[in-house]
């Protein structure tokens, strides 16, 4: 098992103090502190709405850890904000949460939810300690990367127990280096198509898996939420993703490999949202935004022309679904502006 190591002095605060001169901080870093404290208070409510529900102890104790790390971070990005003259964000509240209502997501899928946004957590973390600039906004990006290593294997650890994680699919080994001898290693419409790489299986199982995820909080979502534009837009992004499930299901199972199990039966009957609309949406955004990056780098992987195609046609088609998700949020006045810079036309004009 992976446990954080003991709790330490902290070292953001002490670099922060011993700073002479000060740097100005940059738009990068308030990029990723303001990225992450919406995401972290949005979390933090569906976290506690699986707290109330949760039957397994040993999930329990993932959970409460969650909650607590989440608490911690989101009152340190507000000290960050505070101290360089920054408002701090809206996010989400308690008003966008409603405590006692029936349970929405299965033990399993709770598991399941905090493992796969402790990925998303390691990708986010790492990409901030390489884009921020200052000593004590580094290190606090660097304590959240090991912290999110910690939960994701915490979680994983706690799926094989359970027997609830599916490994990817296994290759037998070459007996030895080869070297592309042609360009048929890129053929994929016609005549006959190489077997997957190793990148390819990988990046399509985990994007499969990630899709897999989606739909189902996708289908909660659709399950409560009023009529409306956001129901619209939700049942547009449910067909989206069976069609990107099917798709790349397809070609695992052409070239005989297993694909990921579906989670939607771990969605309860529950037509009572504990969420308010505007969290709901918020969260399928993101998950929306993440399959864009996901399906982006498979494209940047896959030399195959056929999974070119294919991963073209779904970026296109979330980006589609993500342009009417934006839409709405505007008109229902959800989306929080993030920093902007100095509009300087308008600073001369007055």
């Amino acid at each position: 098992m992976y446990y954080l190591p003991a709790e330490r002095q902290d070292m953001t605060e002490v670099l922060y103090m011993k700073e002479v001169k000060k740097a100005q901080i940059t738009a990068a870093e308030i990029a990723a502190l303001w990225t992450q404290y919406m995401n972290e208070t949005a979390n933090l409510y569906i976290h506690r709405h699986m707290l109330e529900h949760i039957e397994d102890n040993e999930i329990k104790n993932i959970i409460v850890f969650a909650v607590n790390l989440g608490e911690k971070q989101i009152n340190k990005i507000k000290s960050f904000f505070k101290r360089e003259g920054h408002p701090i964000p809206v996010g989400f509240t308690d008003d966008d949460y409603t405590p006692q209502c029936p349970r929405m997501f299965s033990d399993d899928y709770c598991l399941n939810y905090i493992n796969i946004m402790s990925l998303h957590g390691c990708h986010g973390y790492s990409a901030a300690v390489t884009t921020c600039t200052r000593q004590d906004i580094r290190s606090y990006f660097t304590d959240c990367l090991e912290q999110a290593t910690a939960l994701c294997n915490r979680t994983k650890d706690l799926l094989l127990k359970k027997g609830l994680y599916h490994r990817p699919p296994s290759i037998t080994p070459a007996k030895q280096v080869e070297f592309v001898k042609d360009n048929d290693f890129l053929t994929g419409w016609l005549g006959e198509k190489r077997s997957l790489s190793c990148m390819e299986i990988s990046d399509i199982y985990f994007n499969l898996k990630k899709s897999i995820f989606a739909k189902a909080f996708i289908l909660a979502a659709q399950q409560v939420v009023g009529e409306g534009s956001a129901k619209r837009l939700l049942q547009q992004a449910l067909k989206i993703k069976e069609k990107h499930i099917r798709t790349f299901s397809d070609v695992m199972m052409k070239e005989h490999l297993p694909s990921p199990p579906i989670w939607d039966a771990e969605i309860t009957d529950s037509t009572t949202s504990p969420f308010s609309e505007k969290l709901w949406m918020f969260q399928v955004g993101f998950l929306l935004s993440t399959a864009q990056f996901y399906y982006s780098t498979g494209l940047g992987s896959s030399p195959r022309r056929d999974l070119i195609a294919k991963y073209t046609i779904t970026i296109t088609e979330v980006s589609k679904v993500s342009g009417d998700w934006i839409k709405i949020m505007i008109q229902n006045h959800w989306m929080e502006q993030p920093p902007l810079a100095e509009n300087r036309k308008q600073l001369a004009d007055k």
